[in-house]
């Protein structure tokens, strides 16, 4: 019996559709995988001050982009010393200090306020907390005295008399997660040397020695959804501190959206995957000076490669991955971050910067930027209405998009797919590999610059396969890029939260 005639082509289409299924798993995995370290890493640090009776919370004031929007509230001078902030009255009124809040502060477990500071006259100081950005405003002013030449000022804030702008009363301060400022009133031209704020605690160690793979005060199960889940009244009366388990299998989305739900009502909470048992020391990142050390390796490891290379010599392994290392080493390598690593941002624009050098010295593939006929502008745009489809699925209504940040993410999205589809995609056609397999290898590196965002490392895989091939098929840049552009803030206006958590990627995606 005669093999059927569309058997090769069949199986051909079946392996490639079951690599993608590979590819899509284990990019699930690999978020989940790095998203636990993460979590273990958080829950450690939080442990380690715990136990050493540290305060959890603390503000060092050295710089104005400690304070809220890096001024002071009213009528006040702020200047910058070696010790601290220094604050000059300018005309005798009230002038408030915001304290950032990058995650919620735990203020009935922690209620006593501990503020370093040094005042050259008399003068009162005042508290004003926000919990949330719907919630009201409440005052305790004055709420302490402030005597010349003091150097320290420590505050009970469950002992105040907390009260509304209207004079309604308010309930002490519990968990806090919009607002915090400190309200001073000092006569005109007297100073304020301020240094720090910290939160203590009356009570001794909450948190066990160790914590091993089965240790939990709660354990919450898979049924336990990011947006259902809520203590009971026994738990919030018992617990300052409590190890709260995740449940087992939870993607990464599932245990930061736990994470953060679970620390609107315990913020100081030790957090931990299901079945990992924290370490005994806390893990630190690679020092700068390591970090520094490898991107000077790889600069030369480019700058050798860019001399020797010869006119219509190709190394196309070897400049891929000279390429693609930068990228992957600042994204995946979780160097982008609210405090972006130096020598990852170095290391991104050398990858950049040779990849461009050598597109000028020789194209391995010919391409263009803007689209000839109809299907190069066509073709590209099939996942803008998958994304629709998502958006409407599961997505919520179209948040209101800045024309900057439409232009600046136009340019972001040109950028990645010149990189990407021109210098990545352009050599790998030259290495002998099938088409198909070209498209999988592009798709796959573009899905990991979005470590370890796990819903967007899928999508950018799945969405990279059609442009992939769009390109192969008419190499125009321009199309794709606006596709992309387009695909993605329809995904940020309406799907982010929820399937998708956000489009952030590397570090910032634990944010």
């Amino acid at each position: 019996m005669s093999t059927p005639r569309h058997a090769s082509p069949l199986l051909a289409a079946a392996g490639f559709l079951a690599a993608v299924a590979v590819l899509l798993w284990c990019m699930a995995g690999l978020s989940r995988w790095i998203t636990g370290g993460q979590l273990i890493h958080e829950a450690g640090q939080r442990a380690s001050t715990l136990r050493a009776g540290e305060p959890p919370w603390q503000w060092t004031l050295r710089r104005p982009s400690d304070l809220v929007a890096s001024r002071v509230f009213g009528h006040a001078k702020l200047g910058i010393t070696p010790d601290g902030l220094e604050i000059t009255s300018l005309d005798g009124s009230s002038f408030e200090l915001g304290l950032p809040l990058a995650a919620p502060v735990d203020l009935a477990h922690w209620p006593l306020l501990h503020i370093d500071m040094q005042a050259s006259h008399a003068g009162t100081m005042g508290l004003r907390y926000q919990s949330r950005e719907s919630s009201t405003a409440c005052l305790a002013d004055p709420a302490a005295p402030m005597s010349s030449g003091t150097t320290s000022l420590s505050i009970d804030l469950q002992a105040l008399d907390w009260h509304t702008a209207q004079g309604e009363a308010c309930p002490p301060p519990g968990v806090v997660a919009y607002m915090l400022r400190l309200s001073m009133t000092l006569p005109p031209g007297a100073t304020l040397l301020a240094r720090s704020v910290t939160t203590h605690s009356p009570a001794g160690r909450t948190v066990p020695g160790a914590v091993d793979r089965q240790l939990a005060d709660i354990r919450l199960s898979s049924s336990d959804g990011s947006d259902k889940w809520l203590p009971n009244t026994q738990q919030l009366s018992r617990y300052r501190a409590p190890v709260v388990r995740l449940p087992d299998g939870a993607s990464a989305e599932t245990m930061l959206l736990l994470r953060d739900r679970i620390r609107q009502y315990w913020p100081a909470a030790i957090i931990v995957p299901s079945g990992q048992a924290l370490p005994d020391h806390t893990s630190t990142r690679m020092p700068p000076w390591l970090d520094g050390g490898v991107c000077g390796l790889y600069l030369v490891w480019l700058g050798w490669l860019a001399v020797r290379q010869r006119p219509g010599v190709v190394r196309p392994w070897t400049e891929v991955a000279a390429i693609a290392t930068g990228p992957l080493w600042l994204i995946a390598g979780l160097r982008w971050g609210p405090e972006p690593s130096l020598a990852g941002i170095t290391a991104f624009v050398a990858a950049l910067v040779y990849g461009g050098q050598c597109e000028w010295r020789r194209r391995p593939v010919e391409w263009s930027w803007w689209g000839r006929g109809r299907s190069d502008w066509l073709y590209p745009l099939l996942p803008l209405p998958v994304a629709a489809a998502l958006t409407w699925a599961d997505g919520h209504h179209l948040l209101h998009l800045d024309g900057r940040h439409i232009l600046t993410y136009l340019g972001w999205a040109l950028l990645q797919q010149w990189a990407m589809l021109a210098l990545v995609m352009g050599r790998l056609e030259r290495t002998g590999l099938p088409k198909a397999a070209v498209i999988l290898v592009t798709a796959t590196l573009f899905g990991l610059l979005h470590t370890p965002n796990g819903s967007l490392m899928q999508l950018c895989l799945l969405a990279e396969l059609w442009w992939a091939w769009c390109f192969m098929r008419s190499p125009r840049l321009i199309p794709i890029a606006f596709a992309h552009a387009a695909s993605a803030l329809l995904v940020e206006a309406g799907l982010t939260g929820h399937l998708l958590r956000s489009l952030e990627v590397s570090a910032r995606f634990f944010l």
